[in-house]
């Protein structure tokens, strides 16, 4: 897929959930110590199976300049630049049990890291698996 169909895709999204898009992100020059820039449109969904979350939450997420729509953008950022854009490696062991019910939390990315393109998506189990393990950056 194109980078222009992303971005056009992107923007598309962004304004059904009512989120601003800037401009598209360029990576940092090489052996420079800038992070690369992020933009990201993010979704949780919620299994209609949950009887507490249901729904769908949009955010979206820019770092360099740090922002967007989204709780805790600071934290997230440096997640994911320790992940080196690497959304599934930003969950975590946390110890919690959880029930082994299955109400399925469904995590969606799309958007850039830097000069490459980010489509994601992960599915956990329940709320609780979600919660325990999910990384700072669905936080929104």
């Amino acid at each position: 897929m194109s980078r222009k169909l992303l971005a056009v895709l992107a923007t598309t999204a962004a304004a059904l959930a009512g989120v601003s898009m800037p401009a598209a992100a360029s990576a940092a020059t090489p052996g420079s110590t800038t992070a690369p820039e992020v933009r990201l449109l993010l979704s949780v969904t919620f299994s209609d199976a949950d009887p507490v979350h249901s729904g769908t939450r949009f955010g979206y997420l820019t770092c360099d300049p740090v922002g967007g729509k989204h709780d805790n953008p600071v934290e997230a950022c440096a997640e994911l630049a320790a992940a080196d854009g690497d959304l599934s490696a930003t969950d975590h062991e946390s110890g919690v049990a959880c029930t082994l019910e299955y109400a399925p939390v469904t995590v969606r990315a799309v958007g850039w890291y830097g000069d490459e393109p980010v489509r994601y998506k992960n599915t956990y189990g329940n709320h609780c698996v979600f919660a325990a393990t999910a990384g700072e950056v669905w936080n929104i």
